[in-house]
């Protein structure tokens, strides 16, 4: 991190000096590191998209979308904000973090696109769109927009193999939105919440 860069440190506890920092955003710019490093953090945090776009659907037909794309964010906020209170005060806060004006301008730009997409999926939910249909489309159409924006607009590379995953995902978006259950299938009821299974007609 050069001087000039008009980079600022907090002492907030966050465990990354100022030559970590610098480092950080070097090894953004090359290749990923090994899958079973960040797999599991990966897969934890589809996790927490998957209960995310469940509860937004639980909720949809009983608030109306912006008030609840509020709550979402408030709460979201407290929870970010007791985490910055917690490791500013581990160790007393003498770590630093580091932080500059394009993170600081990116972060505000994803606050305002997530911020949206809550309120827009809790729209769609709204209208009744089963999660069984709603949520591969939404996620897989993410996953699917963000591959094409990263190779136009950061310059990242797929292989064939990758490129052929996101052609797969596009079919498979495409497969569960023109999915229709309830004309050759019975719902059978299986949680409290509203999930449900199906099942074909001639099996029943």
């Amino acid at each position: 991190m050069k001087p000039n860069e008009n980079n600022h440190l907090l002492k907030l506890g966050f465990g990354s000096s100022e030559a970590d920092y610098g480092a950080t955003e070097r090894a953004s710019d090359e290749y990923s590191p090994p899958l079973l490093i960040w797999i599991g953090p990966a897969l934890a945090c589809a996790l927490a998209y998957a209960l995310y776009n469940i509860f937004i659907k639980m909720g949809s037909a009983s608030i109306h979308p912006v008030l609840g794309g509020v709550i979402l964010q408030i709460v979201a906020a407290i929870l970010s904000m007791l985490l910055l209170a917690a490791i500013a005060w581990q160790e007393n806060g003498v770590k630093e973090l580091g932080y500059n004006g394009t993170g600081v301008m990116w972060a505000t730009f994803a606050g305002l696109a997530v911020g949206a997409a809550e309120f827009i999926y809790f729209f769609v939910s709204s209208l009744g769109v089963q999660a069984t249909q709603s949520i591969p489309i939404v996620i897989g159409g993410s996953v699917m927009f963000g591959t094409v924006m990263g190779f136009l607009l950061l310059k990242e590379t797929l292989t064939i193999k990758g490129w052929t995953g996101v052609l797969m995902i596009s079919v498979g978006i495409a497969f569960v939105g023109t999915d229709s259950p309830t004309s050759s299938c019975i719902a059978l009821p299986l949680l409290p919440v509203g999930l449900h299974v199906t099942k074909p007609l001639d099996e029943r």
